[in-house]
């Protein structure tokens, strides 16, 4: 299991990375484990207890860290996969690689389109599919790139998203992308 100053390092390490960093490649199992730990401490506590306070904070944190990390990650990705760059799979864990590989299809996908219209051929772009496909288009997350400074929201999953920058690349809940979309604070990047 990870200890809180592990995962701390973690946080620090792919905030003060410009690219990504190194995770060991059971992290998210370990930062579940760490989770896990922390629920069954709340679970069996006594709710008023100063101890079960600073369980509930130091767990707050963690969730928050995880976050961070992942956004960070995903962000990362996805902005290298914009430059053209492929998935920089010996800094994936293999959870990410399962998740981001449909991406790099997708990216793919997206570049020869452009490159055939620009040639002035325009073909009709394949199906990709994939998990995050599916995730973005029809689930309840969509891909928008912000095209303005946000503070942070509290999307209708009731989770905290941003703050956001200009030209930041993120997932967040449809509803809330769509209304950013219509207030011109962002646009959807389409996957394929």
């Amino acid at each position: 299991m990870m200890s809180y100053e592990e995962l701390l390092k973690a946080w620090r390490g792919e905030r003060e990375s410009e690219g990504l960093s190194k995770l060991p490649e059971d992290f998210y199992a370990r930062a579940s484990g760490l989770i896990s730990e922390l629920r069954e401490k709340l679970r069996m506590a006594d709710p008023k207890a100063l101890r079960t306070r600073l369980v509930r904070r130091e767990l707050e944190n963690v969730e928050k860290m995880l976050e961070d990390i992942f956004g960070r990650r995903l962000e990362k990705v996805v902005r290298g996969l914009m430059a053209g760059e492929p998935l920089d799979l010996e800094k994936l864990t293999p959870e990410e690689r399962e998740l981001f590989s449909s991406l790099e299809e997708d990216f793919r996908s997206a570049r020869k389109f452009l490159e055939d219209l620009l040639r002035g051929s325009l073909k009709a772009p394949k199906k990709a599919g994939g998990p995050v496909k599916v995730r973005a288009r029809q689930g309840k997350l969509m891909l928008v790139r912000i095209t303005a400074d946000i503070p942070a929201i509290v999307g209708s999953d009731m989770r905290t998203h941003g703050p956001f920058k200009r030209g930041d690349i993120a997932f967040i809940p449809r509803e809330n992308a769509m209304a950013l979309v219509r207030k011109g604070l962002a646009v959807e990047v389409e996957l394929a």
